[in-house]
């Protein structure tokens, strides 16, 4: 995990993971629906750096995030921070309590028809299909 007292800028060359909490947001054939990049009520969409990360503990920090959605984690896909960085999109390090490698893409519209279309974008750069908890 990423030292809590020197966390460092997101490079282009990061992986990051996001979350699966609903599994309409997953098709049977591995790949992932835009929805899951939508950033819901707020301009930031969540994800976590794979930085300096275990396999167990970026499986925690996912767990964590369902806990506190109250929802059950289905899986995560990871997606490099690079494809993240289209414009108006930014990856910037945001830190929580607990979790060091938290982050945030930043820069959505307001507007859902544009968040969506950056949303497919994001999707359609996945390389792979989602991972399921192990």
């Amino acid at each position: 995990m990423i030292d809590p007292l020197n966390v460092p800028v997101v490079t282009d060359e990061e992986m990051l993971a996001r979350f699966i909490v609903h599994r309409d947001y997953v098709r049977a054939d591995g790949s992932v629906r835009p929805q899951l990049f939508v950033p819901y009520k707020w301009a930031e969409l969540s994800v976590n750096r794979h930085r300096d990360a275990s396999l167990d503990e970026t499986w925690a920090f996912g767990i964590q995030v369902a806990e506190s959605l109250r929802k059950k984690l289905i899986g995560r896909v990871d997606i490099q921070s690079s494809d993240c960085q289209t414009p108006p999109l930014e990856v910037k390090a945001s830190p929580i309590s607990g979790n060091p490698n938290h982050a945030d893409i930043v820069g959505y519209p307001p507007d859902k028809p544009d968040q969506m279309s950056l949303a497919a974008k994001l999707a359609a750069s996945i390389q792979g299909p989602w991972i399921s908890v192990p």
